[in-house]
């Protein structure tokens, strides 16, 4: 096994060193590559950990092994820099406005002088019955079906969180997880921590494509489907009422599960009609307070369907246990005072404005987003590699997010050349418009231009 190793990193190294793998290529997972020299799990991890050491790759937390850019340092460098620092990082959401800091630290004196250090207690492993009631109540108010149980709710710590829950709750070993082409970093990255398969179904400018979400359940043993119905991330598309109820036909005559993330849910005014509300036995929803308030605020709430609220109760107290009591009385407070609506009310307005200066700056390129967006996805003029144009972006202090990230496809060699933009990020639209700038000068420093 000793010799499989030296020839399996040295076959790589020499794909990197030669170009035939380029700076910001994928590299294959660690189930792929063994599978692909027939190695085991170990000596997988094995093989990478040598090719970071060498400075050859460098891999990214829910995202994957990439082939590293020169100079380039781990990748959190960048979302981790000081505040301080002249950087505009388009690759985080981190949307939080000036009018935030007085209404959270409003409802954090509320529940000090109300609980006290009894807000640092032990609580049930689902939340406590008061804020359960609070927020069943408020998500109740949305649903255009029967409102859900109380049984069926739980407080996670964060959408991750949920995701996971419902992943254990609900899936075995060998079992697959259907999601789109572009879809979440981190559903793949807790598939395989799981051992589940995933696989990917067409969508277009409606959502998921329902005849390819029924011949992958001919094909695979899909258990579940991963969905983000509204302003999904990264391509910005809201999925259609008639695609809903289609999508909601596919789940009941073919008996198997979605997990419905409504993290951007609250960009739209009037959000369509759930697939919770058209399959409720068969749909986990879940909706996150880290992209509509503020990302530290990890607090995210799941409606399971009834016949696994107890599994959900077990997944629940082996990972966490609870959620941090103190965080989750915040986030009651703020969702009943009304701060919280009054929050999502001025980033609505204030992510319409960001989209008019993305179109004014960059209006000229390919861009694929929506006027409620906080996500454009930049597809990159024909001749323009990914990982060349993401270091003449950081030469001008800005970074992004490169599209492979979001390709679910396990062919790792057919990346699209192009990168998403968090257009939230930047402290205010002076900011964004001057970083916007950036980008427009680094394409046309590649002789591209509308």
């Amino acid at each position: 096994m000793r010799t499989k190793f030296r020839k399996v990193v040295a076959e790589l190294a020499q794909d990197i060193q030669t170009g035939k793998l380029v700076p910001g290529d994928r590299l294959p997972t660690h189930r792929e590559l063994a599978y692909r020299f027939g190695l085991s799990q170990g000596t997988a991890t094995r093989v990478f950990a040598k090719l970071e050491a060498m400075g050859l790759t460098v891999g990214e937390v829910g995202r994957g092994t990439f082939v590293r850019m020169k100079g380039e340092g781990r990748a959190v460098d960048f979302a981790l820099a000081d505040p301080d620092q002249s950087i505009v990082d388009f690759s985080l959401n981190r949307f939080i406005l000036p009018e935030q800091d007085a209404l959270f630290a409003d409802s954090v004196a509320r529940v000090l002088a109300d609980k006290g250090c009894d807000s640092l207690d032990y609580r049930n492993s689902v939340g406590a019955e008061y804020d359960r009631c609070r927020i069943a109540d408020w998500l109740n108010d949305d649903r255009e079906g029967a409102p859900f149980d109380l049984a069926q709710l739980t407080i996670c710590s964060g959408g991750q969180h949920a995701l996971m829950l419902a992943l254990m709750s609900a899936c075995h070993a060998g079992q697959a997880v259907a999601v789109e082409d572009y879809t979440y970093p981190v559903v793949r990255l807790a598939c395989e921590m799981l051992h589940l398969d995933v696989v990917t179904v067409e969508s277009d400018e409606d959502g998921i494509c329902p005849a390819s979400l029924d011949a992958v359940c001919d094909d695979e043993s899909v258990r579940m489907l991963f969905t983000m119905p509204n302003v999904q991330n990264p391509t910005s598309v809201t999925m259609s009422v008639k695609r809903r109820h289609a999508i909601a036909d596919v789940l009941k005559r073919r008996n198997i599960l979605a997990l419905e993330d409504d993290a951007y849910g609250f960009l739209l005014e009037q959000p369509p009609v759930s697939l919770s509300d058209l399959a409720p036995d068969h749909v986990f929803y879940s909706r996150t307070l880290s992209k509509s308030w503020a990302p530290g605020l990890r607090i995210c709430y799941l409606v399971a369907p009834t016949a696994f609220s107890r599994q959900i109760d077990k997944a629940q107290r082996a990972t966490v246990w609870m959620s941090t009591p103190l965080m989750v009385s915040v986030a009651t407070d703020l969702v009943a005072t009304g701060h919280y609506e009054a929050v999502v009310s001025l980033k609505r307005r204030e992510i319409a404005k960001r989209q008019k200066i993305v179109r004014r700056v960059l209006g000229g390129f390919d861009l694929i987003t929506d006027p409620c967006s906080m996500h454009v996805m930049l597809n990159l003029p024909s001749g323009i590699r990914t990982g060349e144009f993401l270091a003449a972006l950081k030469e001008r202090n800005v970074v992004a997010s490169p599209l492979r990230q979001f390709v679910a496809s396990r062919d790792f060699v057919k990346v699209p050349e192009g990168i998403r933009l968090c257009i939230g990020s930047p402290s205010n639209r002076k900011s964004l418009e001057e970083a916007l700038v950036c980008v427009q000068k680094a394409l046309k420093s590649f002789n591209a231009g509308p």
